[in-house]
């Protein structure tokens, strides 16, 4: 019997090829939507957000985010990453899949006022079926809401649900550096004459002993054995964005940003002796800014500061992994400053990314080996040999250096790995960094110094030992109408 989580990928994957059917036969092929003048030089993956609020799009709408890769190391092993940080390379991340449904309705005849529901599948996780022979899906709804437009105050937009809440990327790291949060919760978005203030808040509760805990226990009276709920704690995080932009083409925006977390007390028992551990209330905090301009349609640069205290170092999905005597994570913090590029002429594209990072642990000491700075830039020039047909080379370098010794390897490791790579690809849609879909053939060649499979790897792993380490392989990466926002 197939498993729920698959038989609803099924089910999304057909409803999606459907409707696309329908609606080919109803219009001839349109080209790709092309970017708004503003937003997309910033984020180019908006050029696939949620149509557009007009009444030429209500009714039902559909798009999709994937990527999909494999590849050999060289020597007979499957293919694999090589980083060293926290945030590094894309090229050889494992398997990701969404589809985008989007329902739009016109509220009393008016096309101005809006409603909307978003619903997004996501195959999250691990390798596809035709790499495993395994049937089980990873399936996660990485977005559930419904929203109104410009309803009562115009600019306004209100929405309830469950929801990737992000800004920008830098896309060589798949990684945001300032906003990126997943709750379920509440947000309204004004927007007027260049100011764009955008509000937040919701609730998780990660299935992990820091803030959720059940016990079995026994049969009562006629009824079967169950479980009790010992442990209940959900974070609440709520967030603020206030952004201004100058001026179209060309143009700039300045961002300010903040975040506020709060965890309530709790106690954790321990099943062999029930005895209990008090967790007490905990907190967070983000402050950050962002400084982005452009030129033309994807041609921009973005510039990021954020700073984060006590439970929001670890992000809103993320378990501390050690804590301060009095049980608490206030101590921890991470400081992140970080960039991205895009040039693009009709020959020539020229894409950076860079960061550096720094995390402190909130358990005490000097030479805390969880403690440590980061940081990688890469840069990828691609040639556009004509229209379709493009030729790519990444390369990067990053870094990792903790302040105390590892205790498997008894010293301090600085792990640094040197990446260099080569993608041929065919881009149907034509010429641009950011178009999509690309197909591309990949190798990768990744020159490790010793301290880096030290860290990554165990003796016994059959990636350990080696300072070179190949990728040859093949890929493909889309997106149209995707729920990033």
């Amino acid at each position: 019997m197939p498993r729920p989580c698959s038989t609803l990928l099924v089910f999304a994957i057909a409803a999606s090829l459907i409707s696309a059917l329908r609606f080919a036969r109803a219009q001839e092929v349109r080209p790709p939507s092309q970017p708004s003048p503003v937003a997309p030089m910033l984020k180019p993956r908006e050029v696939g957000s949620p149509p557009p609020a007009s009444a030429e799009r209500s009714g039902f709408d559909f798009g999709s985010y994937g990527r999909v890769g494999v590849g050999l190391d060289g020597r007979g092993h499957s293919g694999y990453g090589t980083n060293v940080v926290s945030r590094g390379s894309r090229l050889e991340k494992a398997p990701y899949l969404e589809l985008s449904f989007y329902y739009t309705g016109v509220i009393k005849g008016d096309p101005e006022k809006l409603w909307r529901v978003v619903l997004v599948p996501a195959f999250a996780t691990g390798d596809l079926f035709h790499y495993t022979g395994n049937l089980e899906s990873h399936l996660a709804i990485r977005n559930a809401y419904a929203e109104t437009v410009n309803l009562g105050v115009r600019g306004l937009t209100l929405w309830v649900g469950s929801r990737m809440w992000r800004g920008d990327d830098i896309y060589l790291f798949d990684y945001w550096p300032l906003d990126n949060l997943n709750t379920i919760g509440a947000g309204a978005v004004f927007e007027r004459r260049g100011w764009r203030a955008a509000l937040h808040a919701g609730l998780n509760r990660l299935d992990n002993l820091f803030q959720y805990q059940t016990l079995d226990t026994p049969p009562r009276g006629l009824g079967p054995a169950g479980t009790a709920t010992v442990l209940d704690r959900p974070r609440f995080v709520a967030s603020l964005k206030l952004q201004k932009q100058l001026g179209t083409i060309p143009g700039a925006k300045v961002a300010l940003y903040g975040e506020l977390h709060l965890l309530p007390a709790g106690e954790l028992t321990d099943p062999a002796d029930m005895r209990k551990t008090a967790l007490p209330s905990d907190n967070g905090w983000v402050a950050g800014a962002q400084f982005g301009g452009w030129l033309r349609p994807y041609v921009f640069a973005n510039l990021w500061l954020r700073i984060a205290g006590g439970l929001a170092a670890y992000g809103e999905l993320g378990v501390p992994r050690s804590l301060d005597p009095s049980r608490r994570v206030s101590g921890a913090l991470e400081v992140v400053g970080a960039a991205s590029m895009n040039w693009e002429s009709k020959w020539l594209g020229v894409m950076l990314g860079a960061y550096l990072r720094r995390f402190g642990d909130p358990a005490p000491g000097d030479y805390n080996p969880q403690s440590y700075t980061e940081g990688i830039v890469a840069v990828r020039p691609t040639v556009y040999l004509s229209e379709f047909f493009h030729t790519a080379i990444e390369l990067s370098y990053q870094a990792r250096k903790s302040d105390g010794l590892d205790f498997v390897a008894a010293r301090v490791l600085t792990p640094q790995v040197f990446r260099f790579s080569l993608m041929p690809l065919v881009a149907p849609l034509g010429r641009g960094g950011y178009s999509r879909p690309n197909l591309y053939l990949l190798y990768t060649v990744s020159r490790m110094n010793d301290d880096a499979f030290v860290a990554l790897y165990d003796p016994k792993d059959v990636r350990y030992g080696n300072n070179v380490v190949h990728y040859i392989g093949t890929g493909v990466e889309w997106w149209f109408n995707s729920s990033y926002r």
